[in-house]
Order: C-alpha cells, then sequence, then structure tokens
C-alpha cells in the first residue's frame, strides 16, 4: 500500500518538492495528489489522502482527525508577498462592502475576517467567487496573488501576513504538513512510510536554500517575475521552520477563529 501524499503546486511550497524530486526522495512508496489548497483539505477529510501541506484552519477545526508533522510548516516572516487582499478602498471604508473571495483557500478567508472584525471592527460581506478579481474588493493566494499583484492596475494592496504581524508580532503559518492520525499509531501498515516521510520533508527544510538559484531555471514564475523577485519571495518571505513562535500564533488564531465561530 502506497502513502497517498498531497502536493500543492505553489511557488510557497516548491521549494521542499524540489528537493524531494531533485535528490530522489518521492519513492514508488509515495503517491503524488495535486490540488489546490481547498480540495487537499477536502480529500484529507475525506480519508482520499494521508498526508498534505494543507491549511492550518483544517488542523485547528477538525484536531480530533489530525496530527501535524513537528518542525516543519509554510509560513511568512512579516510579510508573505502571495496572500493578498486588493481593493479599491482604504481598509476602513470596506465596513458593510462586498468582498470577493478565491475559492482555493480556508485559512486566508479566516484571516481576513479576523484582520477586519477582530482587529478592525469592521462588518463587510463575503462571498465565495471562482473570478474574485471582477469585484472591487478581492482575495487572491498563491501564484495568482503574485501574477496579479504585477499586473495591478492602481487597486491598493494589503498583504494580509503583514497585517497580521502588525497586530500580534507574529509570524503567520497558513500551512502545516497535516497527517491522518491514523497514519501515526505505530501499528498502522503505513506508518514508516510515513516516519521515512516525515525525515525526508526535515531534511528537504534544512536543504532547500542551496538549491534556491538552481530552482529558478525555466521557473514558470519568470513569466511575470524578475529572478531577484523569485529569489527574495523564497527568501525573505517564506518560512518553513516550525518554532515556539509559530506554535504560539498558531494558538493565538485558533483563539481568534474561536471567537469569530
Amino acid at each position: 500500500m502506497k502513502l497517498k501524499v498531497g502536493w500543492i503546486q505553489y511557488a510557497n511550497v516548491y521549494p521542499i518538492f524540489y528537493v524531494l524530486e531533485k535528490e530522489g526522495l518521492l519513492t514508488e512508496e509515495i503517491h503524488l495528489v495535486k490540488g489546490v489548497p481547498s480540495q487537499l483539505n477536502w480529500a484529507l477529510r475525506n480519508d482520499l489522502i494521508d498526508v498534505s501541506p494543507s491549511s492550518s484552519v483544517e488542523y485547528l477545526l477538525n484536531k480530533e482527525l489530525y496530527d501535524y508533522v513537528d518542525g516543519i510548516c509554510i509560513s511568512s516572516k512579516e510579510y508573505v508577498g502571495s496572500v493578498l487582499f486588493f481593493s479599491d478602498h482604504d481598509l476602513e471604508r470596506i465596513d458593510g462592502g462586498k468582498i470577493l473571495l478565491t475559492d482555493q483557500s480556508a485559512t486566508s478567508h479566516l484571516l481576513l475576517r479576523v484582520i477586519l472584525e477582530k482587529f478592525m471592527g469592521l462588518n463587510p460581506v463575503y462571498d465565495i467567487s471562482s473570478a474574485p478579481h471582477t469585484g472591487e474588493s478581492f482575495l487572491l493566494i498563491g501564484d495568482e496573488a503574485l501574477r496579479y499583484r504585477k499586473l495591478n492596475n492602481g487597486k491598493k494592496v494589503y498583504d494580509l501576513a503583514n497585517l497580521w504581524y502588525k497586530h500580534t508580532g507574529l509570524p503567520f503559518v497558513f500551512a502545516l504538513w497535516i497527517v491522518r492520525r491514523e497514519i501515526t499509531n505505530s501499528e498502522n501498515e503505513l506508518y514508516p512510510k510515513y516516519i521515512q516521510l516525515k525525515d525526508r520533508l526535515l531534511y528537504a527544510r534544512k536543504k532547500c536554500r542551496e538549491y534556491f538559484s538552481e530552482m529558478l531555471k525555466n521557473y514558470y514564475l519568470r513569466d511575470f517575475m524578475t529572478e531577484e523577485e523569485i529569489l527574495y519571495y523564497w527568501q525573505e518571505n517564506m518560512d518553513y521552520e516550525l518554532t515556539e513562535k509559530h506554535k504560539e500564533s498558531l494558538n493565538l488564531f485558533d483563539k481568534y477563529l474561536r471567537e469569530l465561530s
């Protein structure tokens, strides 16, 4: 039986998968399942995959189902650069207004709600859209956010990780490597394969910086970003360590989520 592993094909997690592929660490024991965060969240919840880099909200709202790989995550530093709120208006002026949300994310939706409702006391109206960029105010994530920022025609741009950092002084954890709890049972048939994957993920986290320059060759983001911009994104915006400070941020986000609900 193969270990089914989710694969988000966004630039933020690309360095980890690059190392795994480059060094032959994705063996025949692993079956990769590609998808956007919302799809992989659903697949994890419904026992269609075993392990995945998946939304932190998926873990926080379903702790009875999951564990996570300690020591690795997908988080921001002071800015993330790829979870962006675009608007024709200053934030204070969107109170009561409509916001279109990407259908690809859960964590970013709720982070935006925490920022606007808990931090700023605003009450906009939200709507999920497959084409959020058609609205006056909208949220984009991942490569779509990176691309739209370069093509932006005068929209105000708000980096959600930076707004979180300004209010909390903490990095924001967008995704964890979530594993279904039964897989972490040492009697489970897949347990040895999970432990092997865990070790390889932590290795890839430490190793990926050595490959940053090599990763740029023919990387599709070069269609609309310079090499310097892509390197800056990986080196200065993204953080793959899961430290006590990151866990503190997760716990604080969890507290705000419960207050929202």
